[in-house]
């Protein structure tokens, strides 16, 4: 029963270790696997769980230092969140007043608007 137990405990080992080496092979970028080419390490590691999984970790996987460098500092920046901007606060600063002149302005944007479109469909009756 001990022996039975011991290579339970075995198997789960080999099955942690096939499914971290599968996942690593899948993120790691192609360019930075050694040896062989990515598809080749995912179907080795599929087709031939334990010797595979152990051969990509000491033969295909990359150095640490290699890791560490996924930095491209020739690809644009992303742009940077209003949140992340140092000026930024959670409160708003728009007063009552201020509030009320913003819903002036969006009512008399509303009347031309309505102003432009009534002179658009008398200018169609009229072409028509």
């Amino acid at each position: 029963m001990v022996l039975f137990e011991a290579g339970g405990v075995f198997l789960l080992a080999l099955l942690a270790l096939w499914l971290f080496a599968l996942v690593d092979v899948i993120t790691t970028p192609a360019a930075a696997c050694r040896n062989l080419p990515k598809l080749l390490w995912i179907v080795l590691v599929v087709l031939l769980p334990d010797l595979g999984s152990i051969l990509w970790l000491l033969l295909g996987r990359p150095r640490r230092a290699a890791r560490a460098r996924r930095t491209d500092y020739t690809q644009p920046r992303p742009p940077i969140a209003i949140e992340d901007h140092p000026g930024y606060t959670a409160t708003t600063n728009v007063t009552d007043r201020r509030s009320a002149e913003l819903d002036k302005q969006i009512e008399e944007w509303e009347a031309r608007q309505r102003e432009l479109e009534l002179e658009r469909h008398e200018r169609e009756l009229d072409g028509e």
